[in-house]
């Protein structure tokens, strides 16, 4: 495989940038296989060997930041590559999840890890990550092209990225294109992620609690209008509560992914239900 820019940052391991990920499944649940790790701007990698040539499903995760420009897949002469057998995860109504650099997939350390990307597994439902990293601000252009989406569940996890002013010129507007086209279709509106510089830096603090506090004033303004299927998660203790789920202080590692994964699992599973 080969990526666009060949991309280091360092906070942010070259898996999960430029990496490959190949999962298999089994038994009715998606097992980890492998990465690719990358070693160039142009990659090879042999994922699995000394196999018992079992026909199996699998699917391979593609790089979380770093474009890919081309993916060619080697298969022993004696084995195939066909269509799925196996609907899973389910391609009907996907979940859309929006949202910032934390949403796209930094800092997992592979590509299955982004959070999107777990919550996919446990549902056994497709889902379709518009993270923009550091570009999560409420655009309308973004609106309608998730409105055209035919989707279970709706995931806003937007205020990352956005100011108070932002927020006020742009949230129920962004909303409302959405539930224009689908009026039925549940919205899950999620809080700013508490992220662990705010239990010292008290600017930082104050700054996430506004946002927090708009977006439920929000919420109720967007109830009062009558809108119906708007579901709301807090962030207390969505990634956790020891501080010890993030990279920089902001963007989460594996364990953040899977905190915040967990719980909004039970969430999302009973709205698309």
């Amino acid at each position: 495989w080969e990526v666009q820019k060949n991309t280091v940052m360092n906070h942010f391991a070259p898996s999960g940038i430029k990496g490959l990920d190949l999962y298999c499944l089994d038994n009715g649940k998606w097992l980890y296989v492998n990465t690719g790790l990358p070693t160039a701007k142009a990659s090879e990698k042999i994922f699995i060997s000394n196999m018992d040539g079992t026909e199996r499903e699998y699917m391979l995760y593609t790089p979380l930041y770093d474009g890919l420009m081309n993916l060619e897949i080697g298969i022993e002469a004696t084995a195939m590559i066909s269509d799925p057998a196996v609907n899973s995860p389910k391609k009907e109504k996907p979940v859309v999840f929006y949202g910032t650099s934390i949403t796209q997939g930094g800092c997992a350390s592979r590509a299955g890890m982004a959070y999107p990307s777990i919550l996919s597994r446990k549902l056994d439902r497709q889902t379709i990550n518009m993270g923009f990293s550091g570009n999560g601000r409420l655009d309308p252009e973004i609106a309608e092209a998730i409105a055209g989406i035919d989707a279970s569940c709706i995931v806003i996890d937007c205020l990352p990225n956005c100011t108070l002013a932002i927020m006020k010129e742009k949230y129920i507007p962004f909303f409302e294109i959405i539930k224009k086209r689908n009026p039925d279709v549940p919205v899950l509106m999620v809080e700013n992620l508490h992220n662990t510089t705010m239990h010292f830096n008290k600017k930082t603090e104050a700054n996430i609690l506004e946002k927090n506090n708009l977006l439920k004033e929000i919420y109720k303004e967007l109830k009062g209008k009558g809108y119906k299927n708007i579901h709301y998660v807090h962030a207390e203790g969505l990634t956790g509560t020891d501080l010890e789920e993030a990279v920089d202080g902001v963007h989460l590692t594996d364990l953040g992914f899977m905190r915040i994964s967990e719980n909004l699992y039970p969430v999302i599973r009973k709205i698309i239900r």
